[in-house]
């Protein structure tokens, strides 16, 4: 069941979601990153659209001028970030095999819990500065055991390593609350986030209550 209440996703959100895949050339796009998760858990929104494949910024964006009333904010190969409608769009290649299959529902395509796991990992071993990726960290914590995310994390990358992560996990110095802060359902202080992994790290096969 998704979560579609207001407070997690605005209807015009959802409804810009199932819009932006009914068109053919979008079908390789999968719902990815926080909004994937908020649907299937419920706790935050953004929008992320992740496919395996190259493309070019002139090709999606071609598709989206003869659409939707649209503003690029960045732009270079496999990637787009943009509004669409006054809602925030990320277009973004991550050529990488998927943990599970994605799942479809109501007309929206979205990766994983266990593939947004592994992307979250990997998002904070790249750059631990974004909040909003411990945020779904200490949410995806109650879904898998710390070690689960981290098998996630080795399949889906496998030339990836685990001690690694986990050092990243548990650094916490340079997190900006400032980048990119995520609209929450329900306001998370930094200070349980950080406990929540600390303990993760030494219990790492315990799954947390909410």
């Amino acid at each position: 069941m998704l979560h579609k209440d207001s407070m997690i996703i605005a209807p015009e959100t959802f409804t810009l979601i199932q819009q932006l895949q009914t068109i053919l050339e979008f079908n390789d796009f999968k719902l990815g990153g926080g909004i994937a998760l908020a649907l299937q858990l419920g706790h935050r929104t953004s929008i992320d659209l992740f496919t395996q494949n190259s493309f070019e910024y002139f090709q999606i964006i071609s598709l989206l001028e003869s659409r939707f009333n649209y503003r690029v904010i960045f732009v270079r190969t496999n990637t787009i970030i943009c509004f669409i409608n006054n809602i925030k769009v990320d277009f973004i290649s991550h050529p990488y095999p998927y943990v599970l299959p994605p799942i479809t529902e109501e007309g929206i395509t979205f990766l994983s819990k266990q593939d947004i796991a592994a992307m979250k990992l990997n998002a904070i071993v790249n750059s631990g500065q974004r909040i909003k990726d411990f945020i779904d960290v200490y949410v995806l914590l109650t879904e898998f055991s710390l070690n689960q995310m981290l098998g996630f994390y080795t399949n889906k990358y496998p030339n990836s390593n685990a001690v690694s992560a986990i050092k990243a996990l548990n650094y916490f110095d340079d997190i900006d609350e400032a980048i990119d802060p995520p609209k929450m359902l329900k306001p998370l202080p930094l200070k349980n986030i950080k406990q929540r992994i600390q303990q993760a790290t030494l219990h790492a096969d315990k799954i947390f209550s909410e």
